[in-house]
């Protein structure tokens, strides 16, 4: 065995016996800087070279709902937890065509992947009020509430994609790919767990020949806005 191969194995003995050590907070914020080292070489490998980085999803949703503030707006949220993001939307799109629809089981997530445990984001089928004839909540999982569910008239399509898990991304991408046009914007929310949202979307853009172009990003990486750049034939 040469020296190089005998330090190699030295390191790696080393951070078993670390390991060993570690509570499991240490080992999972560890493996989350090895993520956002993931996602900044995914997006290099994918030519998504975001020019506007921003300080917070907020700053990032701004980029494009003052886009499109004032058009009939179909928005559709998955993954609506307590409801602060549907809020936020619901604040700033003005026109009174526009329609607001929230997804979630209000149970938590379905399985357990990443980060996160199964039942994680629970709102123990709790149902956000939210003061705005707009909006309408549908409970239940993605593939029970998705099928029939109608696509209202709009100008723009908004997707807001706080799924996490890869399961319920591409289930979702998969169910949106005949309501997809140049001009829909969508919004990942968990960009920084590659394995997941980023998986779906590399899948879904593979199979399905749509391009997207970048809009606007945190400085993370994390959160992220596309728009539908139309597309291409699938190989």
């Amino acid at each position: 065995m040469n020296d190089e191969n005998l330090i190699l194995r030295e390191v790696k003995h080393g951070l078993n016996r670390l390991g060993a050590c570690l509570p499991d907070r240490a080992l999972t914020n560890i493996q989350a800087l090895v993520n956002y080292l993931k996602i900044g070489r995914w997006m290099q490998d994918h030519g998504y070279d975001f020019g506007r980085r921003v300080r917070n999803r907020q700053e990032v949703w701004s980029a494009v709902a003052d886009q499109v503030a004032d058009k009939k707006v179909l928005y559709l949220e998955f993954g609506v937890a307590q409801g602060h993001s549907i809020n936020w939307w619901s604040r700033h799109l003005q026109n009174p065509g526009s329609v607001l629809a929230g997804f979630d089981s209000f149970e938590g997530l379905p399985e357990s992947g990443g980060p996160w445990a199964k039942g994680q984001f629970s709102t123990t089928g709790k149902i956000p009020v939210i003061d705005d004839p707009r909006v309408r909540f549908y409970k239940g999982w993605f593939d029970a509430t998705l099928p029939t569910f109608a696509v209202t008239d709009h100008e723009v399509l908004v997707v807001n994609l706080d799924a996490d898990l890869y399961v319920s991304t591409i289930y979702v991408l998969r169910w949106l790919r005949p309501h997809l046009k140049p001009g829909t914007f969508i919004y990942f929310d968990e960009m920084n767990h590659v394995d997941h949202e980023p998986r779906a979307f590399d899948d879904f853009c593979a199979e399905s020949g749509f391009r997207f172009k970048p809009v606007c990003a945190d400085r993370t990486l994390a959160f992220t806005f596309f728009v539908c750049d139309g597309t291409a034939p699938v190989k």
